[in-house]
């Protein structure tokens, strides 16, 4: 008979080699993430550590508006209730500012802002504006992604003469507030006196810094009786360009509620300021 010799086989292994894990860099260590924006992440993290949001479902707060001693309109701030975008889930705080009947007749003007802020954060996810104005009528829609650290802007502004619409995809630093958000994420700071704040605000892809501090306390005579305020003085300026009319003044409640009693603002041409004239809950 003859023998066959069986072929030597080898074993191969059936096992997949796994690649070499790499190291994914977040926008913040990029290269192309601004300078300036990882100076300001120096700052915004140790005051973020001191921040305990306030947040009064169903709080309402109406100022009256006086602009060079007159009384044009009135602002209602608006805590509604918590809800979710996406998987996030946020607070949700509205404003609406609307001009006096007798005034409209001068300029009218009604606008609607609401800011969704990220709940474990305390950083926006989106800003609305909606204004309706006897000279304009604005859309502006901004959206922040938290991971990419970018903010999409969307922005739609009708006159008489033209129509001007604006998308741009811009980065933002890793905290930071909206021109809304802003007035509560200063209630939930302790307003240490003579300590300074630095808040970075976003809006339509600029950084607006706004530097705060509390100067003392005062008992103001309002309309919902006398309070015990703590006065809080704040300038803005561009990262890199100083705005001349940023100067401002705010008054907080001194109890746990902080509630917003009044400020002063100087604009273009004079200044304006409100004063609290109802506040429920």
């Amino acid at each position: 008979k003859k023998i066959t010799k069986k072929k030597n086989t080898k074993l191969t292994s059936t096992k997949k080699k796994t690649p070499k894990k790499s190291i994914v860099k977040s926008p913040s260590d990029q290269d192309n993430y601004p300078k300036e924006y990882r100076e300001i992440d120096k700052v915004t993290k140790s005051e973020w550590k001191e921040f305990n949001p306030i947040f009064l479902k169903g709080e309402e707060t109406y100022l009256d508006i006086n602009y060079m001693g007159v009384s044009t309109g009135k602002i209602a701030l608006t805590t509604m209730p918590k809800t979710k975008l996406g998987e996030k889930d946020v607070y949700h705080f509205h404003a609406r500012v609307k001009t006096s009947t007798y005034y409209s007749y001068l300029y009218e003007l009604d606008d609607n802002i609401d800011t969704y802020v990220d709940t474990s954060t305390f950083t926006p996810v989106k800003f609305s504006l909606i204004q309706r104005e006897s000279s304009q009528d604005v859309d502006d829609l901004q959206l922040f992604d938290a991971d990419k650290l970018n903010t999409y802007t969307f922005y739609k502004r009708v006159t008489k003469k033209k129509t001007k619409k604006k998308k741009s995809t811009k980065p933002t630093p890793k905290r930071f507030q909206d021109p809304l958000s802003v007035f509560h994420f200063l209630r939930g700071l302790p307003l240490v006196k003579d300590k300074l704040y630095t808040v970075p605000m976003m809006n339509r892809g600029k950084v607006l810094v706004l530097k705060a501090k509390a100067t003392g306390s005062e008992v103001l005579d309002t309309e919902i009786g006398e309070v015990k305020a703590i006065k809080v003085e704040a300038s803005t300026q561009y990262t890199g360009d100083t705005l001349k009319s940023g100067d401002m003044t705010f008054w907080f409640s001194a109890d746990e509620r902080r509630i917003f009693l009044k400020f002063q603002a100087k604009i273009k041409i004079g200044s304006i300021s409100g004063d609290i004239e109802k506040y429920e809950r």
